[in-house]
């Protein structure tokens, strides 16, 4: 085989184009790829299996018969035969790679640069950086070219190598070193918008990651505020303690309803029953809560807390039966007191259980507060 003079172009190197019909009339490969694409339609597994290695025998017969179209001009598919290996991708880069040792003709290791830089692939970045140290010119400008595809850390330190180093010019005239230089600082742009892109990402994943643990803390804080409030018992003032007189002109209203009436005779059978003792009215505190000093609710009047489950000794009642005053009985939760003189406060009555028959009190008014 002849090789053309450096003195060409890489359109006078490359040789005229085929025609088409005479690409097709040669090859065969379109015909005979359908052919074996409807064949293998109706083969079983097996027959599939055996198809597969024939059609995987044909590409790599094909992929030489290009390879070797590449650096023969006078190959009817010398025109085309780039494009082809392009198609076919990844399965030619082998081949390809193979087509870049120095001991092959300076054409085929060009055109297999220019078909490597167009594949993409990046297995060819080792080949293309020993190709940029080809004995021709044509190479080296053919392997930096593809390097600005397939390039990686390595092609960067050969490139400054060439960039400095080459001062050769191909056939057509284009100068190795100042392509280098092109090349590199096309890679090096890239990389830097690489780089930024990563900073980028991670100054967004670290602002997402403190957004959501500032999120996380703020529930956990809310739940725990939340769980400490249940049934936490008010801590109390210290100054209710005059509240706690209140319950003496209690236990004076409370006493003529209890004692019977001096005007009564015991021998009429027509007197109405006393009430009940006190000490026998007895319930359960259905909802833990608190037990206040007055029949109010009121933010100094807390003087102690009952317990779900707690037994309560029931001694009055409101007229309008919203407030019980109770005392603790048995048994009841360690945590339940009421801190009063005679030990008695009043409790909501959504939050026990109360008997029936408990006598009515009517509380003193409630102390206006001065200005």
């Amino acid at each position: 085989m002849t090789l053309p003079d450096d003195s060409k172009k890489p359109d006078e190197v490359n040789g005229s184009p085929a025609e088409a019909s005479g690409d097709e009339s040669i090859d065969g490969a379109p015909a005979a790829t359908r052919s074996l694409v409807q064949a293998t339609r109706t083969l079983t597994p097996s027959d599939r299996r055996v198809s597969a290695h024939i059609a995987d025998a044909a590409l790599r017969q094909r992929i030489m018969m290009l390879i070797g179209a590449l650096g023969d001009p006078g190959h009817p598919l010398h025109a085309r035969a780039v494009e082809d290996l392009v198609v076919l991708g990844e399965p030619a880069v082998p081949a390809l790679i193979e087509a870049l040792r120095t001991h092959e003709p300076w054409l085929l290791a060009y055109r297999a640069t220019e078909a490597l830089g167009q594949i993409g692939d990046g297995r060819a970045a080792g080949s293309l950086v020993e190709a940029l140290r080809h004995p021709n010119s044509n190479v080296r400008w053919g392997a930096v070219r593809a390097l600005a595809t397939v390039g990686d850390a390595r092609a960067l330190l050969e490139l400054r190598r060439v960039a400095r180093t080459d001062r050769s010019k191909t056939s057509w005239g284009e100068s190795v070193g100042d392509t280098a230089r092109v090349v590199l600082d096309q890679m090096q742009s890239r990389t830097l918008l690489a780089r930024v892109a990563e900073l980028v990402k991670t100054a967004i994943a670290c602002v997402l990651m403190l957004v959501s643990l500032i999120f996380a803390w703020s529930v956990l804080t809310e739940l725990r505020d939340e769980l400490r409030q249940t049934g936490r018992v008010e801590p109390a003032p210290v100054f209710i303690a005059p509240p706690v007189n209140t319950t003496a002109p209690q236990a004076v209203v409370t006493l003529p309803t209890l004692a019977p009436s001096p005007a009564a005779s015991p021998s009429l059978p027509t007197t109405p029953p006393a009430p009940v003792e006190p000490s026998t009215l007895t319930g359960v505190v259905v909802t833990s809560g608190n037990v206040r000093a007055t029949p109010a609710r009121l933010p100094d009047n807390v003087i102690g807390s009952v317990t779900a489950g707690d037994a309560l000794i029931f001694l009055g009642v409101t007229p309008d039966g919203a407030w019980y005053r109770v005392r603790l009985g048995s048994p009841a939760a360690a945590s339940s007191q009421i801190r009063s003189v005679d030990g008695s406060g009043w409790v909501s009555a959504s939050l026990v259980t109360a008997p029936e028959r408990v006598p009515v009190e009517t509380p003193p008014p409630l102390p206006t507060p001065t200005p």
